[in-house]
């Protein structure tokens, strides 16, 4: 028998059991996941994907269910060296489901640029951005882009760059769009990324250039985008805080007539009145709309600069200065003052800046017992005393609450937290 004769042979009667043995495992990566074996289903896996890269989905479906304290070694199993592509495109696919897409993206980043491993880049971005990160998905987009430049992922890392708060990468990604397209290519992308870069210009506070923009390309987008479009330009001469020019930019965009836009530039401008006037609608607002929403409900006051003040500072993302407004406001605007004083507590405890908030908190329980924020003030006060590592004066703030305002929906966490700051004391 010659050697080719003899090499068939061979591989005839080893290739099944290459197989059979391969099912062998994935059999055993499925029961130990069944039985919450996690880190054993893990192994098998890792033995599968190392032959099978592109059963990398089972993978990452089969062990999304991982319990938080098994996730450790799960990572490590799919991280071991060497590197196992399908290994690592299974785990980036689990953090994505975990909810930390940033540990995802590095276990892909360093994989050589294949044409498959491009492919998992992009997918990898695209289910991120999908997942709420766009920061990571901006990334995985880039690293796309210096390997394989097209308009297409361009455009996609723009917008994830601008959903990320990163303005300038997201204006930088879409010049390079125009750049590389054809003419004729380059005019219909224009148009359909006009909305990234009329907020993106907006964000850098370059309202002319935006404006200039939507002119341009005025009619060839729906006149529900085209408006959509106006009002994040009217915006954003306001969170500038040039209250004048966005209401010359509401005129020349035929949004004077716009209930919701009059009333914001009002109360932006602290005249109260008109903006008790025009704003109304409660479903599907952000929290700084339902507080201003129910400061208006709550003063009798028609003009309060400072107010206005505090609310463009907060639009424009200014947190301590917003509170510090607020505060001053709370003289000025007596009648909702335990509100505007407990927002400003409120903005500072965000911050994580407690020895801001505490005195906030304590005026409003020691001066406005009464007020519906007292409650919420004496639970945010017990949490910030337990964070300063003082558990007896939280636990006599949470026994307050209870004792002084029993009919409170703060209450059961109340006594939550009670209970917990005991069981360690």
């Amino acid at each position: 028998m010659g050697l080719a004769a003899v090499l068939s042979v061979g591989v005839a009667v080893f290739a099944p059991r290459v197989a059979r043995a391969q099912s062998d495992v994935l059999d055993s990566a499925y029961a130990a996941a069944e039985s919450g074996a996690w880190e054993a289903s893990a192994r098998a896996w890792r033995h599968v994907l190392d032959r099978t890269p592109n059963l990398a989905g089972a993978a990452a479906y089969t062990l999304r269910a991982t319990s938080a304290d098994a996730r450790g070694p799960v990572r490590r199993m799919f991280l071991l060296p060497p590197i196992s592509v399908g290994g690592r495109r299974a785990l980036a696919q689990l953090e994505i489901a975990w909810g930390s897409a940033s540990q995802g993206w590095l276990a892909l980043r360093d994989l050589p640029a294949t044409d498959s491993i491009i492919e998992s880049w992009t997918e990898f971005a695209d289910a991120a951005q999908a997942a709420g990160a766009p920061l990571v998905a901006r990334d995985a987009y880039l690293a796309v882009l210096a390997v394989r430049p097209t308009g297409e992922v361009a455009a996609r890392a723009a917008e994830a760059a601008l959903a990320a708060g990163d303005a300038s990468t997201a204006l930088s990604l879409l010049d390079r769009v125009a750049s590389a397209s054809s003419p004729a290519d380059t005019a219909a992308m224009a148009v359909a990324l006009l909305p990234v870069r009329v907020r993106a210009l907006v964000r850098l506070g370059r309202m002319d250039d935006a404006e200039q923009f939507l002119r341009r390309y005025a009619g060839r987008s729906s006149d529900q985008a085209q408006a959509s479009l106006a009002r994040e330009i009217t915006w954003g001469y306001a969170r500038v805080g040039d209250i004048s020019r966005a209401r010359s930019a509401a005129t020349r965009f035929g949004l004077s007539n716009d209930g919701e836009v009059t009333g914001w530039l009002a109360l932006y401008a602290g005249d109260l009145k008109t903006a008790r006037g025009a704003l109304h609608r409660t479903d599907g607002l952000s929290g700084d709309a339902l507080t201003a929403l129910a400061l208006l409900a709550r003063t009798h006051t028609d003009s309060a600069p400072a107010v206005g003040e505090a609310f463009v500072l907060l639009a424009r993302g200014d947190t301590d200065l917003a509170a510090d407004r607020f505060v001053a406001a709370s003289t000025v605007v007596r009648d909702a003052a335990p509100l505007l004083l407990a927002t400003a507590a409120r903005l500072h405890g965000e911050q994580h800046h407690d020895g801001l908030a505490i005195p906030l908190w304590r005026t409003v329980v020691e001066q406005y017992a009464d007020a519906p924020e007292a409650p919420e003030a004496d639970l945010e006060w017990g949490r910030a005393l337990k964070r300063g590592s003082d558990p007896t004066g939280a636990i006599a703030r949470w026994e307050h609450l209870i004792l002084t305002y029993p009919e409170s929906a703060l209450v059961p966490l109340a006594r939550h937290e009670l209970d917990a700051a005991k069981a360690t004391a």
